[in-house]
């Protein structure tokens, strides 16, 4: 079996190296982590004050949460995306007498190669760029800018173990697919597979629904209120007690439960990400040829053309609602204002853009054969191209209107929890920094679609011959 892994790995070089490239990314991601939470630890512990210490916490925490929380969705569909575009060589496997559960084995051990490779390489990148990192922590103003960087013996064996895991997660519900799909369906479904929204997905959705509902209840019922005066209490205890439940804390508590909903609601992309796409794409009113063209691919490939909004969507809605998190509670007068956002979006950005190209690439020959068909249907190169950018451009406005429209919710939840109003609205709904992010994301994914197409020269008939 081990033969057949690494034969395969080598037959679908082109897709595993994306992967490759998103767990290395991944794995650096957390390997940022834990070395600068690490050192930011080791480093307050040898001043007099302990506010450093105790800020660690927060930022390591807060990383973990969003960052973390963004590395292993984009890890997780990008390897579910990567089993997924094999899957016709996985049903002509079945056909030469491969056993389902070997298929599905063989797949697990592919990912889990590919994870372990991914997070052993992270583990080497994450010290060399951990110094650049360090330089969007100056906005909190505790630590400088040399503090020294060490790495924990853990560190290693964390992060590629973490990487590997969120690796076979992804891998988990496409292999069981692989062996539990009859072959004759799986090679019809090979070049357009449909999105199916399995149950664990409902249970993940639900989960984190529930998260918020909780996180708002117990904010509205928490009011912090001191104990009697007649108790005996210590008083740094009692000023922490009577800080409780403040508008700034109730502002970043609507915050969260906008990330929770978002994040639910990227855990069935069948029923949230793809009605949003048939919606504001039926809004548009053009009679393009190429429009239709790319519109009509975008919903055929609905399972693949998912996984590609998904990278788009964090890197949107993360982005917007960690600023709302921050801004809301500025406006509020809580401690911290948006100090430190950068420390939380680089990250972000990278592994959903790493993510977002990724996932284009690997379908990228499926699309070159749609374009030669498209050509010898008669279509000149110029419609040809035109839909090709459409369709990169479809996948990006769909994860930036799902990452505004979560944004829009998180501040909404900040004010009504705070008691706010209108100014906490303004205040939460992020400027710049969003707008830069949302003009990034069709940026990538245009130039990930556009430049392969524009250095294809190849004859179209020799293209329609290339095996999936």
């Amino acid at each position: 079996m081990i033969q057949l892994i690494i034969k395969d790995l080598r037959h679908h070089a082109r897709l595993w190296v994306w992967s490759l490239a998103v767990s290395l990314t991944g794995g650096a991601v957390v390997g940022l982590i834990i070395i600068c939470w690490w050192s930011a630890d080791q480093w307050g512990r040898s001043q007099p004050d302990t506010e450093p210490v105790m800020a660690s916490s927060i930022i390591g925490s807060n990383l973990v949460a969003y960052a973390g929380s963004a590395t292993a969705i984009v890890l997780a569909s990008t390897l579910a995306l990567t089993v997924t575009a094999q899957q016709r060589s996985h049903a002509l496997w079945k056909v030469l007498g491969v056993p389902a559960v070997r298929i599905r084995r063989i797949i697990l051990g592919q990912v889990a190669v590919v994870g372990v490779i991914g997070g052993g390489l992270g583990v080497v990148l994450a010290p060399l760029i951990a110094g650049w990192y360090l330089l969007t922590w100056r906005d909190f103003g505790l630590y400088p800018v040399d503090m020294p960087l060490t790495t924990p013996p853990f560190a290693p064996g964390a992060t590629i173990a973490v990487t590997a895991v969120f690796s076979v997660l992804g891998g988990l519900g496409a292999a069981r697919r692989a062996g539990a799909t009859p072959e004759m369906q799986a090679l019809r479904e090979a070049g357009a597979p449909g999105a199916r929204t399995r149950w664990w997905q409902w249970c993940a959705a639900a989960f984190l629904i529930l998260g918020a509902v909780a996180v708002a209840a117990i904010s509205v019922t928490d009011t912090g209120a001191p104990p009697p005066e007649e108790a005996e209490v210590d008083p740094d205890v009692l000023e922490a007690m009577q800080q409780a439940g403040t508008p700034g804390d109730l502002a970043g508590a609507g915050g969260i439960v906008g990330m929770l909903l978002a994040i639910a609601a990227l855990c069935v992309p069948a029923w949230t990400l793809r009605p949003l796409l048939v919606a504001w794409t039926r809004l548009v009113p053009s009679g393009c040829p190429a429009w239709f063209t790319a519109r009509a691919n975008a919903l055929h490939r609905s399972a693949l053309s998912l996984t590609t909004i998904t990278p788009f969507a964090i890197a949107v809605a993360m982005t917007g609602t960690v600023h709302s998190i921050m801004g809301a509670g500025r406006a509020l007068g809580a401690q911290g204002g948006v100090s430190g956002f950068l420390a939380i979006a680089v990250p972000i950005f990278v592994i959903a853009g790493v993510g977002g190209v990724a996932n284009i690439a690997m379908v990228g020959a499926s699309r070159r054969r749609e374009s030669a068909l498209l050509g010898v249907l008669g279509a000149s190169r110029r419609t040809v191209e035109r839909a090709t950018v459409v369709e990169g451009a479809l996948y990006a406005v769909t994860g930036m209107i799902f990452g505004l429209m979560a944004t829009l919710v998180s501040a909404i939840c900040a004010a009504l929890l705070s008691g706010g109003g209108l100014a906490v609205v303004a205040a939460a709904l992020p400027g710049a920094e969003l707008a830069a992010v949302a003009a990034a994301c069709p940026v990538l994914s245009i130039a990930a679609t556009w430049v392969p197409a524009v250095l294809e020269r190849r004859p179209a008939l020799d293209r329609l011959r290339q095996p999936a």
